[in-house]
C-alpha cells in the first residue's frame, strides 16, 4: 500500500472508532484536542495567512480561522480533505486542499503530530519553514519520548533530538506541556505523558 493510501485507511479507521458526533463539526470544535488548544492561546491566527499541515479532516483549521486566521488546511488523505468540505459545506473557507501549498506564503504554519511520522524529519522541517513569508514562524507540537506512543512513530524526542533537528533552519524554542496547567506550572509535578510545544522563526 502507498503512504496516500495507507493514511486514508488510517484516517477512516479512527472515524469509525469515534463517537458518532466525531462528524459534527461542532461537536468537534467542542471537543477540540488541549494540544490545540494551547496552541491557539500561544500564537493567536487573528489577521495572519496560516497554514495546518496534516490537518486531517480539518477540525483545528476551522478552529484557527474562527479566531481570525485566513486559514488552509492540506492533507496527503483524501477520506479527512472530503470530511473536511463536508463540514464546510456550501461556505468559500477555510480552504483544504491535497495539493501542497505554494512556498513563502504564510505567516504561521501549523504541525500538530505529524513530525515523529515522517521518515526525514529534518528535511520536513526545511519544508515546512519553506511555507513561511519573512517572520513567519512553524509551530506545533510532538510527543515528549514515548508519550502517546503509536506503531506509526518513527523516532522519540527529547529536548536535545529535537532542538538538533530544528535549529538548522531558524531560531527554535521549545518547551514541554502537559494537559493538566497545574502541572506545567509546579515543576516537582512535571511527570507523565506531556508534548513538546515548539516554534521555528524565519528571518525578516
Amino acid at each position: 500500500m502507498d503512504q496516500v493510501g495507507e493514511y486514508d485507511g488510517q484516517y477512516r479507521e479512527w472515524l469509525a472508532h469515534q463517537d458518532p458526533g466525531a462528524r459534527d463539526l461542532e461537536w468537534r470544535l467542542r471537543h477540540l484536542l488541549w494540544r490545540h488548544r494551547v496552541l491557539l492561546r500561544r500564537y493567536a491566527p487573528a489577521g495572519k495567512r496560516v497554514l495546518d499541515y496534516g490537518c486531517m479532516d480539518g477540525a483545528f483549521t476551522f478552529a484557527l480561522e474562527r479566531a481570525g486566521g485566513r486559514a488552509v488546511g492540506y492533507d496527503v488523505a483524501p477520506a479527512a480533505i472530503a470530511q473536511a468540505h463536508a463540514f464546510r459545506g456550501r461556505a468559500p473557507t477555510p480552504i483544504f486542499t491535497l495539493d501542497k501549498p505554494e512556498p513563502g506564503t504564510f505567516d504561521l504554519v501549523f504541525c500538530c503530530e505529524v513530525l515523529e511520522h515522517v521518515p526525514d524529519d529534518r528535511s520536513f522541517v526545511g519544508e515546512l519553514v519553506g511555507y513561511l513569508a519573512p517572520g513567519g514562524k512553524v509551530v506545533g507540537t510532538t510527543p515528549v519520548g514515548r508519550s502517546f506512543w503509536d506503531p506509526d512513530h518513527k523516532r522519540a524526542y527529547d529536548e536535545r533530538s529535537l532542538l538538533k533537528v530544528l535549529e538548522p533552519w531558524g531560531r527554535a524554542r521549545l518547551r514541554r506541556w502537559y494537559r493538566s496547567p497545574w502541572r506545567n506550572l509546579v515543576p516537582l509535578k512535571q511527570r507523565g505523558a506531556a508534548v513538546f510545544v515548539f516554534e521555528v522563526a524565519r528571518a525578516p
